[in-house]
């Protein structure tokens, strides 16, 4: 056995064993062949006891320069009879002919191959298929007052005017309040309108109505959320686990991503207007909201 092929074997049996902690992970076993009446070697053995029963899944490692054909499953194939094996997985990083994946398949042979990050010879830069949604607001305020006072509204009532409540607690501005919530996902986000919405928790609020006293208003802000969609690959920057070469999905428990820079989403990933745009279907959905700043 050549020191890469061990290591292969070292490296399925570690993510074999996190994708199933609670079950036996054995390397390089021997189990008693039931018709070549001799020992045979298991690269990777893996036992786990349901009830009564102790099944045993057999992983064969394959460290070869081209993808394994369907000679290699079929032997394969007649390993797993000849120790009885309830299971069995072939692992290759360089994947599987056509052939072979149509032969495996009717044997129910999995068919893997190693993807981690970790270094080592087989180590993958992953990337996922992701959609980010951005999503903006458009804001309009209203304003109604129903006491019998004069009412005065500067061209700025609603970025300068301090709102407070009936004990006098200062509230702050309307245009700020409203850009706050907004930006802290407290406003709902789903797409289209959005009407009078009450920007302040307080039940009952006052402000200055242009001469010197406080009235009771009434305030609200109306929002109409708009998105812009973007398509691109996602880093990966921590995983361990196998990708199925028969449907093209990832076996992983837990996975890390890395940073994503808003900034870089829209200069570089493709702009979409629908998720049916997309190339490919995304595997993970990221939704974040455009700030409001004050100036």
């Amino acid at each position: 056995m050549t020191k890469s092929s061990r290591d292969l074997e070292l490296l399925v049996a570690k993510i074999q064993k996190q994708l199933a902690p609670d079950s036996e992970v054995l390397h390089d076993v021997k189990l008693d062949g039931l018709q070549s009446n001799r020992k045979r070697q298991i690269d990777v053995l893996v036992l786990q006891q349901i009830g009564q029963y102790k099944i045993q899944i057999v992983i064969d490692c394959k460290d070869y320069a081209k993808p394994v054909d369907v000679k290699g499953v079929e032997e394969f194939y007649g390993l797993l009879t000849d120790v009885g094996a309830q299971k069995g997985v072939l692992v290759c990083p360089n994947g599987f002919t056509k052939a072979a994946k149509t032969r495996a398949e009717g044997w129910q042979i999995d068919l893997y191959s190693p993807v981690d990050t970790d270094p080592h010879k087989w180590q993958v830069q992953p990337f996922m298929p992701a959609l980010c949604d951005f999503r903006t607001a458009a804001m309009a305020f209203g304003v109604s007052m129903s006491a019998p006072y004069p009412f005065t509204m500067p061209y700025d009532f609603f970025a300068k005017n301090i709102v407070f409540d009936t004990e006098q607690n200062e509230l702050g501005t309307m245009i700020d309040t409203a850009m706050d919530k907004w930006n802290e996902g407290h406003f709902p986000s789903e797409l289209g309108e959005h009407p009078n919405l009450p920007i302040f928790d307080s039940p009952k609020v006052m402000t200055d109505n242009g001469h010197g006293m406080l009235v009771p208003v009434q305030l609200s802000v109306s929002l109409f959320v708009e998105r812009d969609l973007y398509f691109g690959q996602f880093p990966i920057s921590q995983i361990s686990g196998f990708k199925d070469e028969i449907s093209g999905g990832v076996i992983a428990n837990a996975f890390t991503v890395g940073l994503l820079n808003p900034d870089e989403v829209e200069r570089s990933w493709q702009k979409i207007h629908t998720e049916d745009e997309a190339p490919i279907k995304p595997v993970i959905r990221l939704r974040g909201l455009v700030g409001w700043v004050t100036e």
